[in-house]
């Protein structure tokens, strides 16, 4: 049966998808509903609900590209009727838009299951992607230009990690949570999203933000095991990514962070001031020019800024969710120094002090 769909412009198919158990669908909705509200959850609440649990929704046909210049886009494609090597990588086939999709237990880095190795989400300044493996970490395409560019980045015979007209993958993220990346914070340290029973997600588009809803069941903590939901969405015309983030039971201390590049990082928290900020700024990009990086936090949820041998960390103060946003600035406009950083910084976080609801305006 195929419908319209208001929102994306796509054609949306049933299709059977091997692996997506009854629970782990019941879970992904009730923690959407219960963290987010209807507001956000609407779309995978409906998508679920509409879908025998065990076959989720899938977009079969080739997605419609999104507009140059204006909104935003998400993304997960998903390679099918390729034929694996003896070393497992696939080759062959297609590369499919998926709406949803439960993580293959035999999916493993660099079998190229995935486009880009997970989901991607962009506005037209600046694109942004998950690691859906073992690693969670978030890495950043940056633009050369105005536009949104997912739909042509990592198709077959292409690289991304050298320039193109569009861009390229301009961070080096190794052992990192990359740039916001999350995790559980103890007296050991931090603890990624490394060691999971199973982990789903489902892309969001919609006229106002695009990206992505993630549940992950059975995370390793040194708390124990959580069920953990993430929300990760991007405005037109903006570069941040805002995330929210929960778990079924309350964690002693969460954590955030930027990958260490071995700059000196840029911290704000004032008292006037709601919203703080780490940063770096410098020679740090893999086109071996200027890059910024920063997460936005509430003073009020900061327990500590600290770094560890890979990253410069946020830590946050143990509780059942948290939200936070990051950003990504490479070769923008009137950002082309230190100073022009940390005003672009102070912007950011003037907007967020002014808005009611704590998301940019």
């Amino acid at each position: 049966m195929q419908t319209p769909d208001s929102q994306t412009g796509y054609r949306i198919q049933t299709q059977k998808v091997a692996g997506a158990g009854t629970s782990m669908c019941t879970t992904f909705r009730h923690n959407i509903l219960r963290l987010f509200g209807t507001r956000y959850a609407t779309a995978a609440a409906l998508a679920l609900a509409l879908t025998p649990a065990s076959e989720p929704t899938v977009a079969m046909t080739a997605a419609k590209a999104p507009l140059e210049g204006a909104g935003t886009y998400a993304e997960l494609a998903v390679r099918r009727g390729a034929e694996a090597d003896d070393k497992g990588k696939l080759h062959g086939g297609e590369l499919v838009p998926v709406a949803s999709m439960t993580l293959p237990a035999t999916h493993t880095v660099g079998d190229a299951l995935f486009k880009y190795e997970g989901p991607g989400w962009e506005s037209e300044l600046v694109a942004y992607r998950l690691y859906f493996d073992h690693r969670a970490a978030i890495d950043i395409f940056g633009k050369t230009r105005t536009q949104l560019v997912l739909p042509q980045v990592g198709v077959d015979g292409s690289d991304y990690h050298t320039l193109a007209d569009w861009g390229m993958d301009i961070l080096k993220v190794g052992q990192s949570l990359g740039l916001g990346g999350i995790g559980a914070w103890s007296e050991g340290g931090l603890t990624g999203v490394n060691v999971f029973d199973s982990a789903a997600l489902q892309i969001h588009n919609d006229v106002d933000a695009s990206g992505v809803d993630l549940q992950y069941t059975g995370w390793q903590t040194p708390a124990g095991a959580r069920d953990l939901t993430m929300q990760l969405r991007i405005a037109p015309g903006s570069r941040l990514t805002h995330v929210r983030a929960a778990a079924d039971q309350p964690l002693p201390g969460w954590a955030t962070g930027v990958v260490r590049h071995g700059l000196q990082p840029l911290t704000y928290r004032s008292a006037d001031s709601e919203w703080g900020y780490l940063a770096t700024w410098g020679m740090q990009s893999l086109a071996d020019d200027q890059l910024g990086m920063a997460i936005f936090f509430r003073n009020v949820d900061l327990a500590e800024i600290r770094n560890d041998a890979n990253n410069h960390l946020v830590q946050l103060k143990g509780a059942s969710a948290v939200e936070y946003y990051f950003a990504g600035v490479w070769r923008a406009e009137g950002i082309d120094s230190e100073q022009d950083f940390v005003g672009y910084l102070q912007q950011q976080v003037a907007r967020l002090n002014q808005s009611t609801s704590g998301r940019e305006e």
